[in-house]
């Protein structure tokens, strides 16, 4: 009997070790961070971060417990609650087994100290540590930018309040464009002294995209130079399809042109493309699961759809992966069209030159687009679609 007792108790240390081997741990040690602040682990899934796991602080600590479910390396991004925090994220590359330690000593979250055996990770620590006191002031301005949000949203603000508000966001963004300009100059220097990683690309990355947004043009010949020298492999990547766009975008489609058309596919397989709907109004919605106005729209999305179906086709297009769009599709529950290219925001996307979403372009009958507008608010769709379309909304379902 005690031979047995001693059997089970091995078997159940044994399945304990082997599921502690199949879990990310995170341990967190900070100062500065007040007691019960809320850390949430969340997963990078194509453009989303999806929420994992959570813990809050004790004693100033707090320890984060996650299972994966794929094998392998993946991204996540740790997020705090609460005032203090830049609008940022602490990136940690793990798998399942890692053990990492995270050491912060104020709430500038995205230099904190990550310390793990994960080579991703030391290798994004050269970046983060090298840009420190300009990451630092980043961090900073972000945190002082946050609290005027907050200002310029509360109902009490006055009208003369918020255009005060204004001009120091306005400022504020000034001195941030300023410091992220030192740190992509850096970035793209210490980029010049090694091979390309999928890291180190998505450095490049961001630097690519200071072109776009920012008007860097001094980087474009060192980001073409990179890119040129690129493998297939990382050329055909998220991050290496997104540095193409920017190297090479795209004529957009502009109101009064004719519509941009590509092969879609819906959940199940079937193909479609935007030709199949002519001779109704078309109304292409861009959207992603992890956008919230996206969210708020469906109500609204499904009365237009049920009112003017015979007039208008509702074309969803998403940009989220295969996985995250079936949790969308299920949420979601679309009665309109529910299709993807496939290629996330560099397919379709770019050839509307779409930058914000949820965004919507209007197409008429022939073909044509008659409207591009970015943004909802509740009752716009409707407003949107009289103004341009003549359609009008009733207690009953028009023919």
């Amino acid at each position: 009997m005690r031979y047995y007792t001693l059997a089970v108790i091995s078997i159940l240390l044994f399945a304990a070790s082997v599921s502690a081997q199949k879990k990310i741990i995170i341990n967190g040690q900070v100062k500065g961070v007040e007691e019960n602040t809320k850390f949430f682990l969340m997963k990078q899934d194509g453009n989303v971060g999806i929420g994992v796991s959570k813990d809050s602080v004790i004693n100033g600590r707090f320890r984060i417990e996650y299972t994966p479910e794929e094998e392998g390396t993946e991204q996540y991004a740790l997020m705090a609650s609460g005032t203090g925090f830049p609008s940022m994220s602490l990136k940690i590359w793990a798998k399942a087994g890692t053990t990492v330690t995270v050491e912060g000593n104020d709430k500038l979250i995205y230099t904190w100290k990550v310390k793990s055996n994960i080579p991703e990770q030391k290798e994004w620590a050269y970046f983060i540590n090298a840009n420190k006191k300009d990451w630092t002031e980043y961090q900073q301005l972000s945190t002082q930018r946050s609290a005027l949000i907050d200002q310029y949203r509360d109902d009490k603000t006055s009208k003369d309040e918020r255009k005060t508000l204004k001009k120091r966001m306005d400022a504020i963004d000034s001195l941030s464009n300023i410091v992220d300009y030192k740190i992509q100059k850096n970035n793209l220097a210490f980029l010049q002294k090694g091979n390309i990683t999928p890291v180190r690309l998505e450095v490049l990355t961001s630097i690519a995209n200071g072109i776009k947004w920012n008007g860097t043009e001094e980087f474009r010949p060192a980001v073409q130079k990179m890119y040129s020298s690129l493998g297939a492999d990382l050329k055909n990547s998220p991050d290496g399809q997104k540095i193409s766009l920017v190297l090479n975008p795209p004529k957009v489609i502009k109101v009064g042109q004719p519509m941009y058309d590509t092969l879609l596919k819906d959940m199940a397989g079937k193909s479609y493309r935007l030709a199949d709907f002519k001779g109704k109004y078309i109304l292409l919605d861009f959207w992603s699961f992890g956008c919230g106005p996206c969210h708020a729209s469906v109500p609204e999305m499904k009365e237009i759809h049920e009112k003017l179906k015979d007039r208008l086709a509702i074309v969803g297009l998403s940009s989220d992966t295969r996985k995250i769009w079936e949790k969308a599709t299920e949420a979601f529950k679309m009665t309109w069209y529910n299709l993807t290219d496939g290629n996330e925001d560099r397919g379709i996307y770019a050839q509307y030159g779409v930058d914000g979403i949820p965004n919507y372009v209007l197409i008429d009958p022939e073909g044509t687009v008659k409207a591009s507008w970015t943004g909802y608010g509740e009752g716009s769709l409707k407003e949107k679609i009289t103004t341009y379309t003549g359609f009008t909304f009733s207690d009953e379902p028009q023919k």
